[in-house]
């Protein structure tokens, strides 16, 4: 069951992206249906992929994205909020592209892409 970019879009909270530290991070709300993530990642940023084992997941509590399989599902209920970051590279002030690549147990393969802009 294919779900269409533009309702995927609405998972990303707008204004979120910025630099932090050493990295950058944005946050995805769950305000579609409640769905369990077997696997996140990786992330595109500007073409440029990020593995799985490079995002941290801070929902209830922080975790590599790595560690997020079927045996050990990340659950979004409604409403509920988790950060992305990414450590080792701050994003340059300006537009960017990002696609968030994610496994659902409920529809498969999933792509939640969306334009920012970063200001420093």
């Amino acid at each position: 069951m294919a779900i269409p970019t533009a309702l995927l879009r609405r998972f990303y909270v707008g204004n979120s992206l910025r630099n932090y530290g050493d990295g950058f991070e944005f946050q995805l709300a769950n305000r579609i249906a409640p769905t369990t993530i077997i696997s996140l990642g990786p992330i595109e940023v500007d073409g440029e992929l990020y593995a799985p084992n490079q995002i941290t997941v801070k929902a209830s509590r922080p975790r590599p994205a790595s560690a997020i399989r079927e045996g050990a599902p990340l659950f979004l209920s409604m409403g509920k909020v988790v950060t992305l970051s990414i450590p080792g590279k701050q994003l340059t002030p300006g537009r960017h592209q990002i696609i968030v690549h994610a496994l659902t147990k409920e529809v498969g393969p999933v792509s939640i892409e969306f334009d920012e802009t970063i200001r420093n």
